[in-house]
């Protein structure tokens, strides 16, 4: 860097030492005499721009990081300074590249390479932002922060297996109480993704004598029911709420558990938490998920009381009229709501499933109409339309859900290295029995006396799920391609080669079990697949255990509201559109009802 006069470095310290003082307008009047006599001088000059962030000018701070690099193109913390700025002021790319230029510039320059990978992966460019993080770790090999930005990078990207070996490479240093903690639930995290629990839990209570983290915690509690030590997991939630009161997600997260558990402390923990409204919509939500149509109204009407404007307390209260069966009143509820939200697509679905029970179709279909103007592909906006259209005997209601065209059914054959369905589903349900847990289902899933797998099946690795999924794969494609073309049908205008998962499970219904009426709001094409099944779905007359179709989980009365139904045969698939209404019809049978299923979007 330019060399530097006496008087020169005593305005610069100047400078420095107020802007550490918090006096930004005073090193600003310090500078500026210097900045007169010597305009091109980068020490100057970056100091300048350093004020001036400290102003919350970025636009004017990198100006003149800008020109203090064009005067030293050599100095790396020019290029820094200038990358910082371009980052306030959101430009990425430019200041990717800046940070890049500062890396090159000092091959061992840290911050600028965890600035540089940063920037890049909010661009989405993931290659050379791992590239990048690799280079960091050839020139600085042990490097806790690099070691530490590569995990993170690997993780969020479902490569644990490459993060794990880094992690245990990291835990061998001498490292800070804090970053050996951060490492340890990282370590834990990436065998916990490897779906290895016992080792993932060592790691993270290790992690936890360093430091007490929730977040973690949750982690651990996760981990315990996937080992099904439920009483640790209901001790660590309980501790959670216990360490924050006032926490709604911990008492959800806490309340969520109690319920599979079916413990007598379920909901207690809000009765011992102080009255706020985050906490009295997180009560409402499981209340109005039982239906306690009194108790939910009352417990949002606490929470409008408390905070008037709040739009949730608001939308709760009109369902909650509605689940009253107070259909008018819910309706004006939801509308005066409405003359404030116009363009929140969750309040014109919920306002025109309340105008259909209220008997007011026309009136759904505008809010319908509405929604999917702002919202083309909104599944509950256009099965609420579906069932509009029923309602006023419109036969686009036909078009729209296909019943007879787009509702599939597909007979898979053996996956490889099987020669039968029945060995290979046979295999794959005592391998779901391990999966499963041993409580009940939760509660917002729509399955009612069985249980339901936690997590993602596709994509971790399981052997018999990767061979299954094979099969599945060209059944989809085969469904896909089979549409006709039709730019103005919200299923068939999706229409495209490649596709991805956004859920995949296993379902498992006991004695009496049922799924209630629903849809896949984040779907575009549903399906059920089945692994293994009683001998009460051989019941052609009742129907026993069978999947049904346009029945919708509405108070209305409709003339043959099931319009289809399929009976359930193992190595069956059946896929339909994610916006349409379906259900089961309960079973008596002590043989469980096994499924997987999965929604289907455009890549």
């Amino acid at each position: 860097m330019t060399t530097m006069t006496a008087p020169i470095q005593q305005v610069l310290a100047q400078a420095n030492q107020a802007l550490q003082a918090g006096d930004p307008d005073g090193a600003d009047r310090a500078l500026a005499p210097l900045l007169a006599r010597s305009p091109a001088h980068p020490r100057a000059l970056h100091v300048a721009g350093l004020v001036r962030m400290h102003q919350q000018r970025f636009e004017d701070a990198a100006q003149f990081f800008a020109q203090a690099r064009e005067a030293d193109p050599r100095e790396a913390i020019l290029a820094f300074s200038h990358g910082t700025a371009l980052r306030w002021l959101e430009k990425q790319r430019e200041a990717a590249a800046a940070f890049k230029d500062a890396a090159a510039l000092k091959p061992d320059y840290a911050e600028a390479y965890f600035e540089a990978a940063s920037a890049l992966q909010q661009l989405g460019e993931m290659e050379e932002a791992e590239s990048l993080l690799r280079q960091w770790l050839t020139v600085l090999p042990d490097h806790a922060r690099g070691l530490m930005a590569l995990t993170d990078f690997l993780l969020a990207a479902k490569r644990p297996a490459e993060a794990e070996p880094l992690l245990r490479r990291a835990l061998k240093q001498i490292l800070p109480q804090q970053m050996r903690g951060a490492f340890l639930q990282s370590l834990g995290l990436a065998l916990y993704r490897q779906n290895r629990e016992l080792e993932a839990l060592e790691q993270y209570e290790e992690a936890s004598k360093i430091s007490s983290d929730p977040a973690a915690d949750v982690i651990r509690a996760e981990i315990l029911q996937r080992l099904k030590r439920y009483d640790e997991a209901a001790a660590l939630s309980a501790s959670l709420v216990a360490r924050e009161p006032a926490n709604a997600h911990w008492h959800q997260f806490h309340n969520g558990l109690m319920y599979r558990l079916e413990s007598d402390d379920y909901l207690k923990s809000f009765d011992r938490a102080p009255k706020t409204v985050e906490l009295l919509l997180t009560k409402a939500y499981f209340l109005s998920s039982q239906k306690r149509a009194e108790e939910t109204h009352r417990t949002y009407s606490e929470a409008l009381a408390l905070d008037p404007d709040n739009k949730l307390a608001a939308l709760g209260l009109g369902s909650s009229l509605s689940m009253l069966g107070r259909h008018g009143e819910a309706l004006a509820a939801l509308e005066r709501l409405l003359a404030h939200h116009q363009d929140d697509c969750n309040i014109l679905t919920c306002a025109a499933e309340t105008a259909l029970t209220s008997g007011d179709p026309e009136k759904a279909l505008a809010y319908c109409q509405k929604s999917l103007s702002l919202q083309p592909h909104d599944q509950v906006a256009l099965a609420v339309l579906g069932t509009t259209w029923r309602m006023m005997g419109d036969e686009r209601d036909e078009e729209l859900n296909g019943y007879d065209t787009l509702i599939k059914i597909y007979d898979l054959e053996p996956p490889e290295g099987f020669s039968s369905m029945d060995s290979f589903n046979a295999e794959l349900n005592a391998w779901l029995d391990q999966a499963h847990p041993t409580t009940r289902e939760y509660l917002d899933q729509s399955l009612r006396n069985g249980s339901q797998t936690p997590d993602k099946l596709f994509g971790q690795g399981h052997d018999l799920v990767e061979r299954l999924q094979r099969r599945l794969r060209q059944a989809i494609a085969r469904y896909i391609g089979d549409m006709k073309e039709d730019n103005s049908h919200p299923l068939l205008s999706r229409r495209t080669r490649d596709f991805g998962y956004t859920g995949s499970w296993s379902s498992r219904l006991k004695d009496c079990g049922y799924h209630t009426n629903h849809i896949h709001p984040e779907g575009w094409i549903s399906s059920c697949y089945y692994v293994a099944l009683p001998r009460a779905v051989e019941d052609r007359h009742g129907r026993q255990g069978w999947i049904k179709f346009g029945e919708p989980a509405l108070d209305i009365a409709l003339k043959d509201p099931i319009r289809r139904a399929i009976q359930p045969k193992p190595g069956r698939l059946v896929l339909f559109p994610s916006y349409m209404w379906h259900g089961t019809i309960p079973f008596h049978d002590s043989t469980p009802r096994t499924t997987i299923a999965f929604d289907v979007v455009p890549a």
